[in-house]
């Protein structure tokens, strides 16, 4: 399994984003603890939040995320939700793509993400 480490500069206020749009989020150390991170997960795909400190230069930081794309998929009965729970985030249209998934884009916190359901019937069939 893969996990990434997204780096944010506030991990908090970006767990807020995916919370927003379904997400749920599976652990939140303080920022006290010396390792700010939080877990966030949609249907068992995960990714962790960090923080750019010591990460990220500050005159980088408008790249975080540039070139990254993160396909993950998600069961194809619940994937008409997803989306419309990600509306708010403008994503593209929910379209099958070229090598058969259907799959729609969104940017959530700066980072770029393809959400699909492999195969799958917008019925949930």
């Amino acid at each position: 399994m893969i996990r990434p480490v997204l780096a944010c500069i506030d991990p908090y206020k970006a767990a807020e984003e995916f919370a927003a749009v379904g997400w749920n989020i599976d652990f939140s150390q303080p920022w006290e603890s010396g390792d700010p991170l939080v877990g966030v997960s949609l249907c068992g795909n995960s990714v962790l939040l960090g923080i750019t400190e010591g990460y990220v230069p500050d005159n980088q930081l408008s790249h975080v995320g540039c070139g990254v794309e993160i396909y993950m998929t998600v069961p194809g009965g619940q994937l008409k939700q997803i989306y419309e729970n990600h509306l708010v985030l403008k994503p593209t249209a929910l379209m099958v793509q070229p090598w058969g998934d259907t799959a729609f884009e969104v940017k959530i916190s700066g980072y770029q993400f393809m959400i699909a359901a492999v195969n799958s019937c917008l019925s949930g069939s």
